[in-house]
């Protein structure tokens, strides 16, 4: 047993078995036979011929092995292998004798023999593990996967290959689908009994021979109808066209033209219940689709009408779209993303996950210019680039601010509160004077140059018993701010013209304000009490500037008056209350005080600022908050300086205490505590610092760019030669003090626009109050003059400033302190030098003389042609009408004697200083420079 299992597992090609095993394949070859009863046969065949190896040489067709098996019967050496129980020495020496006689022929080749003994050789030989799909080559027997058309080894084809369904075949829309019905019981065995013959005996069943044709398509409903009764239309005709369509057709016998009858009868039976089936389904059909138009369309439909519009069907079609709702497209969830206040492109390319490159190309696409990986975005920008790459910016927010009360919808059921009435115009229009008329008093003759330099706040009680709150503002120029400060506080604006100037750059500026901040307007035309005055010139003037007046078709009142004689001042009162009762103001007293600084000044109490309250009431010991600074009310005075308890809206008021100095122009809210006023102001201080960082930033990213941009042209220019950069302006330095911070604004804003390409005012620091000794060491150490407007100064302070070379410049009028910065620049404009010729001379010959014994010094010898050639003055040498050198004379001489100048007609040598490159021919010139000094305009 052992050794047949060996045998079978060797695959050496040399090895020759003697004993006769059927083919095996190679999956065979691998895989034990663990089946007892193969292996014994095997084995008992091969004792049966060891056993009578003497008898049956001569006759054994099969030769034996060639060696001798190196493997006993059993596992030992001594012990016999068990002799076969299945036949006994008898029989098997008959069957080898059998064997020997009658010898097997040889096996055909695999390809000729026919394909049962085929299927009986691949049955016998079937693998133990085989796949259903998998196939058997029958050129080389290999074992070959049913996905394999054709043989890995020899390339037969498959004899059997799977059998793909075949396509349906497509839909004839002309042919209708007919379901056949099922046959009874009954009509399948009357059928089988007509067509079955009876068997005979010894033969097999004999089946009646039936020729069917089958047509080329299948026919409709039509054409069977048509058929049907073309077959039946036979019955009806004359005996002798049945007798002469008998004797034409083949004898039958009476049994089987029975039978067909009664199967045509069927037949034509099974066609009719097919007929109506087709039909009711039909019918069952077309009903479902009505009413599936009528549940689409909202309506039954008559199929029958006759009357049909189009234009009415397309109508309903287009109203059955817009009914439609749009699909509703989801946009992806947007990614939060936190930004800070200033990002670098760089950064902001690395958190949003995009290369440099590819982000700095899509800046430039959506219209940002020269940036470069270190450009500097704020949180704004940055915020609006992330959007487009499906990112939700969520910036950086405090509720540490506070924030004014939102304004309620009614204000119906609040009390009224004063008005507050602007005046403005042009300067020296009379402003001043028409509000001290109408509060009976004479500011106008208390200001500096008779103009008005700060914003004034008074509250006037009216004839009619109506208190009005009036803001005075300047009208020069350099007070744009205050005007414009004044427009947004404001409720009703007063133009004042003056009837002997008409309209001037201020007023139109005024004119502007009001629009902008959308303020009703009266126009008082002033000065009418002088001569030669036209009002209506002055309308004309203002109907060109969109100021239409009331006897041009407008809504705006003019009303001539005169501040000096109070003409028209009673109709200018009226016109203002009778205006405000229109607009009916109207403010909440209660809740938490608002307010604006309308001036802020420095007084021997402190820091006090003129608030105009606008909403709630403002009390001593509340904790106010302006800009960044804060106060805790110590006192409050009106505008005549008398201390109230309370202010209410409208009023204007006088507040001090404050920790910093606060702007002029900014809200004034209450805090509930002197932690909650702290938090606030150092928030925003912190929003300050940011909002200086990105100016900051803006002007990094503006020089980067230029830089960047001059790299570009010298790289593009390569042949140019480097020149010197222009350093630019020249600054002049200044230190600016005043005595409100309305002033210190006018006065910045006058001074830093004062100045050219050539020379510049730079203010380094500017505040409201006296001038004070730090200021004096800090104009020393930077250079700087001092300006004090409209303040006093101590004259310890003066004599300090003087020691140490300190200008201070004290002004009490804009204009004046104008002219004075104006010379003061100009004392560093450089000056303008033009050239004079004063003398010429011609070079006709040159000579040498002896110095001090030895040394030689060259002559040019000259005859002077015009003018004076004086030794103390430069001159400069011209060959073909170009310079070649410029200096001064080191010796004039006439014969032998010094000179120091030579007159026209004259003859004189001359030496130049460390020059001798003259040439016969040259001329000489002698000129002086006149120095012009300039001055700003």
């Amino acid at each position: 047993m052992h050794r047949r299992v060996c045998r079978r597992i060797c695959r050496c090609p040399s090895f020759d078995s003697g004993y006769p095993t059927p083919a095996t394949t190679r999956r065979s070859c691998r895989d034990f036979h663990l089946s007892s009863s193969y292996l014994q046969s095997d084995s008992q065949t091969t004792r049966g011929t060891g056993e009578n190896e003497g008898e049956s040489t001569s006759s054994q067709a099969t030769p034996r092995p060639l060696f001798k098996p190196k493997f006993g019967g059993a596992w030992g050496a001594k012990l016999s292998t068990p002799k076969a129980s299945g036949l006994t020495a008898a029989e098997l020496a008959s069957r080898n004798a059998l064997k020997a006689a009658t010898p097997a022929p040889p096996p055909p080749p695999p390809s000729e023999l026919p394909k049962s003994e085929i299927e009986s050789v691949l049955v016998t030989q079937k693998p133990v593990f085989r796949r259903t799909a998998d196939w058997i080559c029958p050129q080389c027997l290999y074992n070959c996967f049913g996905k394999h058309p054709f043989c890995p080894k020899c390339r037969t084809p498959n004899p059997n290959p799977p059998l793909h369904p075949l396509p349906e075949p497509k839909h004839d829309p002309q042919i209708r689908k007919v379901n056949p019905r099922k046959l009874g019981e009954d009509i399948i065995n009357s059928w089988r009994k007509d067509n079955v013959q009876p068997r005979n005996e010894g033969s097999s069943v004999n089946m009646r021979k039936i020729t069917f044709q089958p047509p080329e398509r299948r026919l409709s409903i039509e054409e069977t109808e048509e058929l049907v009764k073309d077959e039946k239309q036979p019955e009806k005709a004359s005996p002798e066209k049945e007798e002469a369509k008998t004797a034409e057709s083949e004898p039958k016998t009476a049994k089987e033209g029975k039978q067909e009858v009664n199967e045509f009868d069927k037949w034509l039976v099974s066609l009719e219940e097919l007929k109506k089936a087709e039909e009711l389904q039909k019918a069952q059909k077309a009903q479902r689709s009505e009413k599936a138009k009528d549940a689409r369309r909202g309506r039954s439909r008559d199929s029958e009408e006759e009357e049909f519009d189009p234009e009415e069907r397309r109508q309903r079609r287009e109203k059955r779209k817009q009914k439609k709702k749009p699909a509703e497209v989801v946009e992806p969830q947007r990614s939060p993303l936190y930004l800070p206040e200033f990002i670098s492109v760089s950064n902001l390319a690395d958190v949003l996950g995009v290369r440099q490159a590819e982000f700095i190309d899509h800046l430039e696409e959506i219209g940002f210019e020269g940036v470069i990986h270190s450009h500097v975005l704020d949180a704004e920008t940055a915020g609006l680039i992330a959007e487009e790459y499906n990112f939700e910016p969520i910036f950086e927010t405090s509720e540490q601010d506070l924030v004014a009360a939102p304004e309620p919808e009614d204000k119906s059921h609040l009390p009224q509160r004063p008005p507050v009435v602007t005046i403005m115009g042009h300067v020296d229009h009379g402003k001043t004077t028409l509000l001290d008329w109408l509060r009976k008093s004479s500011v106008a003759a208390s200001e500096h140059g008779g103009i008005t330099q700060h914003i004034g706040a008074f509250s006037v009680v009216m004839p009619s018993g109506k208190s009005i709150t009036f803001l005075d503002t300047p009208g020069h120029a350099a007070f744009l701010d205050m005007r414009r400060r004044g427009a947004d506080l404001t409720d009703i604006v007063v133009l004042v013209v003056a009837a002997d100037d008409s309209v001037k750059p201020q007023t139109i500026e005024a004119i502007k304000h009001a629009k902008q901040a959308n303020v009703p307007m009266i126009v008082a035309i002033n000065k009418m009490d002088k001569d030669n005055v036209n009002p209506e010139k002055v309308k004309q003037d203002l109907a060109r500037h969109s100021v239409d007046v009331e006897d041009y078709g407008g809504d705006v009142q003019a009303i001539p008056v005169s501040g000096k004689t109070g003409l028209g001042m009673l109709d200018l009162e009226e016109a203002i209350v009778t205006l405000s009762e229109l607009l009916d103001h109207r403010a909440d007293v209660e809740g938490n005080a608002e307010g604006w600084v309308v001036e802020a000044t420095t007084k021997k109490a402190g820091r006090v600022a003129t608030v105009l309250v606008k909403r709630g009431t403002v009390r001593a010991g509340d904790i106010l908050v302006a800009g960044t600074t804060w106060t805790r009310i110590k006192t409050l005075k009106n505008e005549a300086g008398t201390v109230i308890e309370e202010a209410t809206p409208g009023m204007p008021v006088e507040i001090d205490g404050w920790r910093e100095q606060p702007e002029a122009g900014s809200e004034v809210l209450q805090a509930p505590s002197e932690q909650r006023a702290k938090d606030v102001v150092d928030y925003r201080l912190e929003r300050s610092d940011i909002k200086k960082l990105g100016q900051d930033t803006a002007a990094i990213n503006v020089s980067r760019r230029e830089t960047l941009e001059q790299r570009r042209r010298s790289a593009d220019d390569e042949t140019v030669e480097e020149t010197e950069t222009s350093t630019g302006p020249k600054l002049v330095n200044f230190i600016i003090k005043a005595d409100v911070s309305g002033s210190v604004e006018a006065v910045v804003n006058s001074v830093s626009g004062i100045g050219n390409n050539e020379v510049l005012a730079n203010i380094l620091r500017s505040g409201v109050g006296q001038v004070s000794e730090f200021d004096i060491k800090h104009a020393a150490t930077s250079e700087a003059s001092i300006i004090n407007f409209n303040a006093a100064v101590d004259p310890m302070i003066s004599r300090m400033a003087e020691a140490q070379g300190v200008r201070l410049m004290n002004h009490n009028i804009i204009y004046e302190l104008i002219d004075d910065v104006k010379a003061k620049l100009s004392e560093h404009l450089p000056p303008n030098i033009t050239y004079r010729v004063t003398g010429e001379a011609e070079i006709t010959q040159q000579f040498e003389i002896t110095v001090k014994g030895r040394n030689k010094n060259l002559i040019a010898g000259c005859k002077v042609r015009n003018g004076v050639i004086s030794r103390g003055k430069k001159v400069r040498v011209l060959r073909d009408k170009e310079i070649i050198y410029e200096g001064s004379l080191t010796s004039l001489r006439n014969v032998k004697k010094d000179v120091t100048e030579m007159r026209k007609d004259t003859e004189c040598g001359l030496s130049f200083q460390d020059w001798v490159g003259f040439q016969i021919g040259d001329h000489v010139q002698s000129y002086e420079e006149v120095v012009e000094k300039r001055y700003l305009h």
